[in-house]
């Protein structure tokens, strides 16, 4: 007889023993607060074990970017939007620096939010700000290059609208940009698109604040002609005859020093700064204190690069209109210098002569028209 089978009970249900994984959940997305988490926890393990952290699927996938630059704009409407803004956007390059292929596509949208936040003012400009685009600075060599003009333009338009030190601070990406521009070979045309924007900001109206700014920052600029160098040095020589504060020309002077060092128009700034103190401009004691401690920067400018004092010099010797009470101070600080000490003093001897002889013969002529 056959063997006896022995009953296993009731058949199985064959979709609850294929099926006894549970379905997946949606994936859902992280409020800032716990990005904010998410960084600082991944930059604890990377201090402590360097090894590679995984991303949750909600930062991997390109459809996260909007509702990420929302929490930007929702962080900005909030009672203390700088810090918060600060804290999130330093949270997400955090993340993008531990993650680069992952998440650096969502740069070039953080960047022109930010910008927009900044320029239209729906965040305070303070420190937390500036910190936050000295971060972008950092990172500009990671956006998508197409996108940099879009940032630049940005910064460009808003130029008008900066009165206080504070809002001159997103002038920072300007060089940066500027130089990423004129390095790509994506950009078509990328020379004369810099020099559209270098005559852009010739074009629009300068506070004294952003002169100031722009004399620092300008000799970071690449690739600017003699043309659009000698129309700034105009224009910022024009904005000190007009009301500039006293008290800001030492340290305006010192930059203009430092921008003439850099070969950015080395006769004109020279020609510039002795020709602003020609005995016009009143103020007293102030003014005379002004005057000695711009004496100083040039004395310290000229023994740091000799080809300054030769400018001094030169511009003495060529240009009678030169000779007044600061070129004769001027002269006599340079004088100092061992290197020009013989020489300044000759080409001080001789303006003065030939001023005296000048003096003389317009003497002369006038006494002959009185006969």
């Amino acid at each position: 007889m056959p063997p006896a089978t022995v009953p296993t009970g009731p058949p199985k249900n064959r979709s609850a023993t294929t099926n006894h994984h549970p379905p997946p959940a949606q994936t859902r997305p992280l409020t800032d607060v716990e990005i904010i988490q998410l960084a600082q926890h991944h930059h604890r393990l990377i201090s402590s074990q360097p090894a590679p952290l995984h991303l949750q699927p909600f930062l991997l996938s390109e459809s996260s970017h909007p509702i990420l630059i929302s929490y930007l704009h929702s962080r900005a409407a909030s009672v203390n939007p700088t810090p918060a803004v600060a804290e999130y956007v330093s949270a997400l390059f955090s993340l993008i620096s531990h993650h680069p292929s992952a998440l650096s596509s969502l740069l070039p949208s953080l960047l022109l939010s930010y910008i927009s936040l900044f320029t239209s003012r729906k965040i305070p400009h303070d420190h937390h700000s500036l910190s936050t685009l000295q971060l972008f600075v950092v990172h500009l060599d990671s956006i998508e290059i197409a996108k940099i003009p879009e940032a630049i333009d940005l910064i460009i338009l808003y130029l008008p609208d900066v009165k206080d030190l504070e809002d001159a601070h997103v002038l920072i990406l300007l060089p940066k940009c500027l130089e990423l521009v004129r390095m790509s070979n994506e950009i078509e045309k990328p020379i004369e698109y810099i020099n559209s924007v270098i005559d852009s900001l010739l074009k629009c109206e300068w506070s004294k604040v952003l002169l100031v700014k722009l004399v620092e920052i300008i000799r970071d600029f690449s690739c600017i002609d003699k043309w659009r160098k000698r129309e700034f040095l105009e224009k910022v020589f024009n904005g000190m005859r007009n009301n500039f504060e006293m008290q800001d020309l030492p340290g305006l002077v010192y930059q203009l020093l430092v921008l003439a060092s850099k070969d950015f128009g080395k006769r004109e700034v020279i020609e510039g700064i002795v020709l602003y103190f020609d005995g016009k401009i009143k103020g007293g004691s102030i003014m005379r204190q002004v005057e000695g401690t711009v004496l100083l920067h040039v004395n310290f400018a000229v023994k740091q690069d000799p080809s300054l004092g030769l400018e001094v010099l030169g511009l003495v010797r060529s240009d009678s209109r030169a000779l007044n009470h600061f070129t004769i101070a001027l002269l006599l600080s340079v004088a100092r210098i061992r290197r020009f000490s013989e020489s300044a003093i000759g080409v001080l001897r001789t303006a003065l002569f030939n001023a005296y002889k000048d003096y003389n013969f317009a003497r002369q002529a006038e006494c002959d028209w009185d006969v």
